[in-house]
């Protein structure tokens, strides 16, 4: 099975301080590296008031992790995380097809561009007053 890429964003108890975030942040890492999974970027938001209360919190600190890794493992990272105490939320969302349809559309772009510049006419630049120097 191919590996796609995932984002992993996860929500850490406000209680928790920063070293303990980091550890737990560490331990999310362990959970996708241990079973064949590669940790890209890991970005760590801090803490921010929440839109709603969950599990009687009202702020979170927020960490995302980008992966490349496989479907079942993604599963068992989130089986995991779902049993970790600390972890009050977390959400993954496949990326890989987004980021190929960027790279589509930047490559399409590019190649109009080329094509603009390779018309004639539309390559020589005139002088403000319409007159070529």
């Amino acid at each position: 099975m191919s590996n796609r890429v995932y984002e992993i964003l996860f929500i850490a108890d406000p209680n928790l301080g920063e070293e303990a975030v980091d550890t737990l942040t560490e331990q999310v890492q362990g959970f996708v590296e241990k079973d064949g999974g590669k940790v890209d970027k890991v970005e760590k938001w801090g803490k921010k008031r929440l839109a709603y209360e969950v599990q009687g919190h009202r702020e979170g600190y927020y960490v995302l992790i980008v992966t490349e890794s496989t479907g079942p493992l993604v599963k068992e990272v989130e089986r995991k995380m779902k049993v970790t105490d600390g972890v009050i939320r977390y959400l993954t969302v496949r990326v890989d097809e987004e980021l190929r349809k960027a790279e589509r559309r930047k490559a399409r772009r590019a190649l109009a561009d080329e094509k603009r510049k390779s018309r004639p006419g539309a390559a020589a630049p005139t002088s403000p007053q319409g007159v070529q120097s």
